[in-house]
């Protein structure tokens, strides 16, 4: 059984009221790996599961759509979606707006141990677990194999080293630019501020989520290398304006040493039908700052499964879940390069060989951005839009860290920015 326990805690529907693990249910979600993978999910619980039957209701490719979505339909008290995919970002929004059913008192006491605790701790709002992890996504380090390899220079391990090697690319007429990423005007560049932030040992929130810590020496340095690849022409100007497509175009055309991006580049940079630089490419974690420890942090991303408290089939919707996260579906992910939650298939030595992705998954460092809080949108807005004005050149990196400190501080306090 998936439910368990007879205590009421502070789950919004008693473990004893689930239901049956039968019926119907809908799974709304972004599609997500190769064309059909959620499908294929869906068939091989329904075999297992002959007593559910799921119907997959394929969301907008808008996480923000999805999120305005299923806060109409959740806060106005309809079950018509019973499971739904969640951004890792989400938990704390949806738990606070009581959109997502605690999930504790419904699951096995060891449930999560079949996860990584960073991966698991994303999950949680206000010490309850109000989502379970369905796959991770992380950041990293792809670079151009063939030229290390021709001018015998090493896969950077440091910041430094990669605008070092990146130079000396450059210098060769090889490729016009050294590194690409998203650093745009938008989430996207909240994650590559993370990792560097973390990389350089520096927090934009202190761990208990009540105050900006982003105005620091440590986030001066990271702000400054990133200003500093853009003024030496190592990174292109337009990559103030780059979220992960256009980053990801101007890598695999050729014109990029180094690019950070998520797992589902790796395919792409080696697929000969869009890339220029296919069997070319390599993969490696994110690097860290001189004197801080190797690797770099990779920001968390991927989805979550959430349950929707009005359901009318809570029983079915746990099994799904427990299910979805287990070793069959969780292989089945491995297999269509999406990158595992459950650690037992996320180090399995066979699957790493098949896909050097997933043995650079399983050995990065992890960070989170500062999501804790429901009011994490503006604490991003407060932070992306202050670091891209820096970058931009329409702000000194002091000046825009202090800023962003300002808004920070206020979206904390439940203020407008």
């Amino acid at each position: 059984m998936v439910a368990c326990g007879s205590g009421v805690g502070s789950a919004s529907v008693d473990p004893r009221d689930v239901g049956p693990a039968s019926g119907a249910i809908t799974w709304y979600a972004i599609n997500f790996g190769p064309a059909g993978l959620p499908e294929r999910l869906i068939d091989a619980f329904e075999e297992e599961h002959p007593d559910i039957s799921v119907e997959f209701q394929a969301a907008p490719n808008n996480t923000d759509t999805v999120r305005a979505t299923l806060t109409t339909e959740i806060s106005g008290g309809s079950g018509s979606i019973d499971v739904y995919s969640g951004d890792v970002i989400w938990p704390a929004q949806f738990g606070a707006a009581h959109l997502a059913m605690p999930l504790d008192e419904h699951l096995p006491e060891d449930f999560w141990e079949r996860f990584p605790e960073a991966r698991a701790a994303v999950t949680e709002y206000d010490g309850e677990h109000v989502a379970v992890p369905l796959f991770t996504d992380v950041g990293f380090l792809y670079y151009r194999e063939d030229l290390l390899e021709r001018h015998d220079l090493p896969v950077p391990e440091t910041w430094e080293e990669l605008a070092e090697t990146a130079a000396a690319l450059q210098d060769t007429g090889e490729v016009p630019y050294g590194y690409v990423a998203q650093w745009a005007n938008y989430e996207g560049l909240t994650v590559n501020w993370t990792e560097l932030s973390a990389a350089a040992g520096g927090h934009s929130v202190s761990a208990d989520g009540e105050h900006s810590e982003i105005d620091s020496e440590a986030n001066r340095r990271a702000l400054d290398f990133m200003r500093g690849l853009l003024d030496d022409g190592i990174a292109p100007p337009a990559i103030t304006s780059f979220q992960e497509p256009q980053s990801l175009q101007t890598f695999t055309e050729g014109d990029a040493a180094f690019h950070r991006n998520w797992a589902y580049a790796y395919g792409d940079a080696n697929n000969p039908d869009i890339s220029r630089v296919a069997g070319k490419v390599g993969v490696a974690p994110m690097p860290a700052f001189e004197g801080r420890e190797a690797p770099g942090p990779s920001g968390v991303g991927g989805w979550n499964l959430m349950v929707n408290p009005h359901s009318e089939a809570i029983g079915a919707a746990l099994a799904f879940i427990e299910w979805m996260t287990g070793p069959e579906a969780q292989r089945m992910l491995a297999e269509n390069g999406v990158i595992p939650t459950a650690s037992a298939v996320l180090d399995d030595p066979g699957l790493q060989r098949e896909n050097p992705v997933l043995a650079a998954a399983a050995e990065v460092p992890l960070v989170s951005r500062p999501a804790a809080t429901p009011r994490y949108p503006q604490v991003s807005y407060g932070i992306f839009t202050n670091v891209n004005g820096s970058l931009a050149g329409s702000t000194e990196p002091a000046a825009a860290l202090r800023s962003a400190a300002g808004d920070i501080q206020r979206a904390l306090e439940d203020n407008a920015l």
